[in-house]
């Protein structure tokens, strides 16, 4: 197994938007959205947020077989603290350090400040491993494009 990660382009969506809605579905911050409208209702909200300005989001993928996706995430590392949308390993793969590879390559230090959108069930148990990340949802219901960003050079605008 040789991991891999790339930008993901338009087709990964049929990928990353499923394993999104699997990750985040069972979390209590998902809101009372009966099963059978789940894919329905939120599936178009995970393309939405996909398609924000300044989001990125980077697949990891298998070298030898890449239609193969060990997982994803997604990101806008232009804020002045990075902010990720959503970051999946598939189980199989948890506890190998793709998930920190993943957010090495978006640009997310979790030994550094930064806020996340989703609240799971995971996320309980890497509190230790992420001790600055901070959840905060109001950045995907309400952004705010006044908050200070990271000109491309990663240096903080005036």
């Amino acid at each position: 197994m040789t991991i891999s990660y790339r930008p993901a382009v338009p087709s990964d969506a049929s990928i990353v938007i499923p394993l999104w809605s699997r990750g985040y579905k069972t979390s209590r911050q998902a809101g009372i959205i009966a099963t059978e409208d789940w894919a329905r209702t939120m599936h178009p909200q995970f393309q939405r947020l996909l398609n924000r300005p300044n989001v990125r989001t980077i697949v990891a993928y298998e070298n030898t077989s890449p239609s193969f996706v060990y997982g994803f995430i997604a990101g806008d590392t232009s804020w002045h603290t990075p902010v990720v949308y959503f970051c999946y390993v598939k189980d199989a793969y948890r506890r190998a350090g793709y998930a920190r590879g993943l957010m090495a390559a978006l640009g997310v230090d979790p030994e550094r400040p930064f806020r996340y959108l989703c609240w799971t069930p995971v996320i309980q148990k890497l509190t230790d491993k992420i001790p600055f990340a901070k959840h905060d949802p109001n950045l995907a219901r309400y952004p705010s494009y006044d908050a200070p960003r990271r000109d491309t050079h990663g240096h903080d605008e005036v």
